[in-house]
């Protein structure tokens, strides 16, 4: 019996001894990395990215659990939006939690409430490739010691990689499908009609014109009420590429302009001369449409006055970015 209890502390000793070698020997932290190429525009892929409503056309978790329950919060686009998930046994639940957009690469907060608690970092890149779009899928962890021993027995990049791989691969199916793969822009010059709006106008960083867009059309649909004469509408005076930046407004035409909403401004347009065109579906080419109307401009020899864009529907009435509808309207001077 004395030589079994010696045998099992030995034995018990050498794990232990073992454990914390590997502990010493072993990363703390590890990084997951997986990349795809997807012929679209980057806008296009980044809209699937950033936007925690559009994770349901390619997220891999929601795929193998369709039975998931998830719950968004926030300004759904911007940084401190987010969703709570609470799935089965494959799942799990936990929380993601966007934490910063730069450009077109979002960071993010993942954090797991079952079966286990955890926490991880990463981002969701998507930048230009040869005319394509290069998807970036990454996940950093930390193991704190001497628990990063367990992770010889755990495989990291073969356990995410692959749900990495699928969810890339899904999102390249959705985007490829409903991207319109012609790169020809219907253009027409129109008669744009006399308007006055009332709205908000300010000088807004491109990171915080959707914020800007999302607070101000609650407000106007609020204090304007019955005078809203037509859909919501932005309208961009400058695009400072330098400082990244636009003077612009947010409003709704009005035909009573009795008295200005404390806050609010009026502003006239028109009648004018304008050269339009309509993007239907998300905003993932909309910088194709400008660049083409920009053009068509410019071999016409015509000169830009401002921009007009109306939401017919956009995404504050409309949930679905593929039944969105914008006419960009350039007028000229």
């Amino acid at each position: 019996m004395q030589k079994f209890v010696r045998f099992v502390i030995g034995l018990l000793l050498v794990v232990g001894v073992s454990f914390f070698i590997l502990a010493f020997v072993e990363p703390n932290d590890i990084t997951v990395v997986r990349t795809t190429v997807i012929k679209a525009p980057k806008e296009a892929v980044f809209e699937q990215m950033r936007y925690f409503k559009n994770w349901a056309n390619w997220s891999p978790w929601q795929k193998m659990d369709t039975g998931m329950k998830v719950t968004c919060y926030g300004t759904d686009g911007q940084p401190g939006s987010g969703y709570t998930w609470q799935g089965g046994e494959k799942t799990g639940a936990g929380d993601m939690y966007d934490s910063a957009i730069n450009g077109t690469q979002m960071t993010y907060r993942l954090t797991f409430t079952e079966p286990h608690r955890g926490l991880a970092n990463g981002f969701f890149k998507a930048a230009d490739s040869a005319g394509m779009t290069k998807a970036t899928w990454s996940c950093s962890m930390h193991f704190g010691f001497p628990w990063n021993a367990m992770c010889v027995f755990m495989n990291m990049d073969k356990m995410l990689g692959g749900d990495f791989e699928a969810g890339l691969n899904y999102m390249k199916t959705y985007v490829e499908s409903h991207t319109t793969a012609s790169t020809d822009v219907a253009i027409k010059e129109v008669d744009f009609a006399a308007h006055t709006y009332q709205g908000v106008r300010s000088t807004i960083g491109w990171g915080d014109m959707m914020k800007f867009n999302t607070d101000n059309y609650k407000l106007l649909q609020q204090e304007l009420g019955g005078k809203i004469k037509g859909p919501q509408t932005g309208i961009y005076f400058t695009w400072d590429t330098t400082n990244k930046n636009s003077d612009m407004a947010v409003v709704f035409p009005v035909a009573d302009t009795t008295a200005a909403v404390k806050g609010t401004t009026f502003i006239t347009a028109g009648p004018a001369k304008a050269v339009m065109a309509t993007l239907k579906g998300g905003y993932g080419a909309e910088m194709k449409y400008h660049d083409a109307i920009a053009k068509y401009m410019q071999a016409k020899g015509m000169t830009r006055s401002f921009v007009v864009e109306e939401y017919v529907p956009g995404p504050q009435t409309e949930p679905d970015s593929n039944k969105w509808v914008t006419n960009i309207y350039y007028l000229v001077k």
